[in-house]
């Protein structure tokens, strides 16, 4: 793992890994791309692992994007240009397909492609005066890296155009406002990283194929018809009802005490 660009820990259940350029706004690299994903193999390879926090280090940014000052920059004269988008599509492909819940700290700026990362979060808290850009169009690019996929099943379809054809700047509490994250925080980044693991360790202490039976189901809503997504659902009732887990919540629910589960 590119353990000097991305540093990761496990703390309660939590799988916590960090984007650790802050000198450069946590701004991504192939190498930071890399780094991320063999994070996210490596938490779910882990039973000590049933969440994942994602955020980026320092107090102004959660990741400004590419980096262009770097190999794998979007330069017309830099043949590695799609290498470094496909690298960033399979950050956030992994995100999204992860059994794991995902919650995400957004730190500071989160700009283009650095806002996709975000929105691969399953849960986002974000900085009250963090700034979110779908900033593509302001350097000539339509968004490569996932944002036209996610932001839409977010705001709508109207919302998301207004805020990727202009690559207009939001606060955190706009996205707040518009759905994009669930919880804001009235604070600085460390503030705002302590919430987002207060939330990522909770649901480590949830029944977890449940969590990422609902997480799958959640996520493939607006590409399957009803009858598949009803089928998919009692399928995963039935996965879920082998568990220990939920032999557990049966029996708390019948001693009147809260359940303990294992994510087993």
């Amino acid at each position: 793992m590119s353990a000097d660009v991305v540093t990761t820990t496990i703390t309660e259940g939590v799988g916590r890994m960090r984007i650790d350029r802050p000198e450069n706004m946590n701004a991504f690299t192939p190498r930071v791309l890399e780094g991320l994903h063999d994070a996210i193999r490596t938490f779910e390879a882990d039973d000590d692992v049933r969440s994942i926090m994602f955020t980026a280090a320092g107090d102004r940014a959660f990741c400004a994007g590419v980096d262009l000052g770097e190999e794998g920059g979007l330069s017309r004269s830099t043949p590695e240009a799609l290498d470094t988008v496909h690298r960033a599509q399979r950050v956030l492909k992994a995100l999204r397909r992860s059994p794991l819940p995902v919650v995400g700290a957004i730190n500071g700026y989160a700009m283009g492609a650095g806002m996709d990362l975000a929105l691969g979060c399953d849960i986002k808290v974000v900085k009250a005066d963090a700034t979110l850009s779908q900033s593509y169009v302001n350097v000539g690019l339509s968004p490569g890296d996932g944002g036209a996929y996610m932001l839409p099943r977010l705001v709508g379809e109207e919302v998301a155009k207004d805020l990727i054809f202009s690559g207009r700047q939001i606060s955190g509490t706009e996205a707040g406002e518009l759905g994009i994250a669930s919880t804001v925080v009235d604070g600085g980044a460390d503030r705002t990283r302590e919430v987002a693991f207060d939330r990522a360790r909770e649901l480590a202490n949830g029944p977890s194929v449940a969590l990422g039976n609902a997480k799958q189901l959640i996520n493939e809503a607006h590409d399957v018809n009803l009858e598949t997504g009803l089928e998919h659902a009692i399928e995963a009732i039935g996965e879920c009802r082998e568990t220990d887990d939920h032999a557990e919540a049966v029996a708390a629910f019948e001693e009147d005490r809260d359940p303990e589960f294992t994510g087993e």
